[in-house]
Formats: C-alpha cells, structure tokens, sequence
C-alpha cells in the first residue's frame, strides 16, 4: 500500500489492530464488521496506511489499552467526517431557501443545532450531515406543497367568484 504517512510501522499497527480488537472482546466476524462500516474495508491488511492509522485510533477511544507509534492524522478526512457533496448539498439546500450567507448562515445554523444539535458546521459527523439534508430537503417538500395548495385554492375561489 502507499503510505500516506511517512516512516509508518505498517506491521506494528496491523498487530496493535488485532489487539486491541481482541481487548474489546471482539470476534473476529465482528471486528471485521466494524472496519467495514467504519472504512469500507473488511481486512485491515486492505487499508491503506491512513485508513490502518485512523482505525487504530478509534480502536483507542473506544477503550483499546494500545500505544499507537503515530499521532492521528491531521488536516485530512476522516471516514465519520462529512463529504465535500454533503456540505455543497447542504449549502445549495440553504440557498434555495435565500439564506444567502452560505454554512455561516444563522438561519441554517439554527436549523443545524435544532436538527442535530451540533452548534457548528465543522464539528459535524456524517450521518448528522445526512440528517440535515434530509431535513431541509423535507421541509422544502413541505413549503412547494403548501405554496400549491395555495394555489389551488386561489384558483377555485376565483372559479367560483366568475359562476
């Protein structure tokens, strides 16, 4: 694999990944479950050296007794961090409601911290980034029905105002 971090003990963190999965008291059907949800990959040995690091350390936080020879990565995307789509669907999304100040709207901020009560774009995780979209995108749903209904009824009145 190319190493996305130089100087990277692979083999020490595949060992430290086995480990600490272990001092979880995962099974090895389960472990390989979790690093499919989380990465996309099944077999730790198919990650690049990035995707093994940042396994590695939330094998950590999730309670893992293991010493990682690397600090976490830094400036880079991690697998629970929402996409660049997601954050473009979410500023078109405010858009087309006129809030025209883009993620720094208040309006949407609002919305944000009332959906997912997140204060902030940046701290935002993926599925709370779907949350968002699928929000807005119903209340969007929500306003064309109403706006024509409204119509409708304007159209009837003015049918019946012409008998």
């Amino acid at each position: 694999m190319q190493s996305a971090t130089p100087n990277i003990n692979r083999n020490a963190l595949l060992g430290l990944a086995h480990l600490a999965a272990k001092q979880l008291g995962w099974d090895e059907d389960f472990r390989r479950a979790q690093q499919l949800s989380c990465t996309g990959k099944s077999s730790c040995k198919t990650m690049t050296d990035g995707e093994l690091l940042d396994w590695c350390w939330r094998l950590k936080r999730l309670g893992a007794q293991i010493g990682i020879p690397h600090p976490p990565r830094k400036g880079g995307k991690s697998w629970n961090r929402p996409t660049e789509r997601q954050l473009a669907q979410i500023e078109q999304l405010a858009l087309q409601f006129g809030w025209m100040d883009g993620l720094e709207d208040k309006r949407l901020i609002t919305f944000i911290i009332r959906t997912v009560k997140v204060d902030d774009v940046r701290f935002l995780l993926r599925w709370q980034a779907t949350d968002i979209i699928s929000g807005l995108r119903r209340w969007q749903s929500q306003l064309i029905r109403q706006g024509e209904k409204q119509q409708w009824q304007q159209f009837k009145a003015s049918c019946e105002a012409s008998e």
